[in-house]
């Protein structure tokens, strides 16, 4: 009996010890995004979008819904959104750009606990860290557009998704439904993270049973969104300027989507990323083996792949900022990678640190005076 005594103090504050470094690493990591985002965001000059933003988000409620039936529908949200945020903060460039610095913090907390749920804390973490320097996430931290937002959305959903599978209730479930519709008026295209939820619940060992209410819950979202995806469908016109698919559709994908400008941080991230297939460590790292690598290979190339086949079949959608909701996915894929490769603290570290170096020249390019599009 005094033996048993004496060991719960010695044992349960390490366990105490663990889960309070773990709860802080979402925080940590956060409160890094920001800073690197909103380092500098007041700088360049407001360009045509963003004061399409400020413009639509200072309306009365009853000019907005005017405005979204005949323009702009897909952001409506995100302008009612907007709304709330000018009501208490100024149109300047800084506290416009704040809000989306604030959705990249929020993004980043959300791929350090989704990886910590499918993965290792070390990948959780590192992947976190991968994100808040990735230069399309840096670029959408000081926009004032839905990007960052969308981030947001798709990773934290992705977590709920995990969460609920693992939970199997039917009101989740529900819940989930709700919040995949949101997600879809936030952002039309975070309806194509659905198969990548549909992998992650069949490889997480569900029963057929909890199988089945996520394909009703997706189902379901689907359907009630489907109106609204009719409706924005009917203003296309306005992505007209969007150039046909073509040789440099290549570069697009393979550099801006993630990298905005930067080749030397694409190069960086195809060398750990072709290193670690070639080593063939990814599964050692992972906590149930392919899960991570196989939910976010899903969740980089079925949204993109949509994307270029409507545009070469029906008409042009595809633009590299169109898929930054799928910079999380991108982010933990890399993260898994750079753990695997540096296999120790300080290795990870030094892989860290060359592709943030890689990625630091464009960071201050995109914080030039004249940097926006346009400009």
């Amino acid at each position: 009996m005094s033996i048993s005594l004496q060991q719960r103090p010695l044992v349960l504050p390490v366990h105490r010890t663990a889960a309070r470094r773990w709860s802080l690493d979402p925080v940590v990591v956060a409160v890094i995004a920001v800073g690197i985002s909103v380092a500098g965001a007041a700088r360049p000059s407001l360009w045509f979008d963003e004061a399409a933003t400020i413009s639509a988000s200072t309306r009365s409620a009853a000019q907005l819904w005017r405005m979204v039936g005949n323009i702009d529908a897909v952001h409506g949200l995100y302008y009612l959104l907007m709304r709330g945020w000018y009501a208490v903060f100024p149109a300047t460039e800084f506290a416009s750009r704040l809000s989306s610095a604030l959705a990249v913090g929020l993004a980043a907390a959300g791929v350090v606990v989704l990886g910590r749920q499918i993965s290792t804390r070390s990948v959780a973490v590192t992947a976190g860290l991968v994100f808040a320097v990735l230069p399309r996430v840096t670029w959408a931290g000081m926009e004032t557009r839905s990007y960052a937002l969308s981030m947001a959305a798709a990773v934290w959903l992705t977590v709920f998704c995990v969460l609920t599978e693992r939970r199997g209730r039917p009101w989740w479930w529900l819940t989930y439904a709700l919040l995949l519709a949101a997600a879809t008026l936030l952002n039309v295209f975070l309806l194509l993270i659905v198969p990548a939820h549909g992998v992650a619940v069949a490889m997480t060992g569900s029963t057929p049973r909890r199988v089945r209410l996520w394909a009703v819950a997706a189902a379901g979202a689907t359907a009630a969104v489907t109106p609204f995806l009719m409706f924005a469908q009917s203003q296309l016109f306005q992505v007209r300027w969007i150039a046909p698919l073509g040789s440099h559709t290549i570069g697009e994908v393979l550099e801006q989507q993630y990298f905005d400008h930067s080749l030397p941080t694409a190069l960086a991230a195809g060398a750990i990323l072709a290193a670690a297939l070639v080593c063939d460590t990814w599964p050692a790292t992972g906590r149930p083996g392919r899960l991570l690598p196989v939910l976010a290979l899903t969740w980089i190339v079925v949204p993109t792949a949509t994307l270029l086949a409507y545009s070469e079949l029906r008409n042009p959608i595809y633009y590299p900022r169109y898929l930054s909701f799928t910079a999380p996915a991108f982010a933990l894929l890399v993260g898994l990678c750079v753990v695997a490769l540096g296999r120790s603290r300080i290795g990870v570290a030094m892989v860290l640190a060359c592709f943030t170096v890689a990625a630091a020249p464009n960071w201050l390019a995109q914080r030039g005076p004249y940097a926006k599009e346009n400009m």
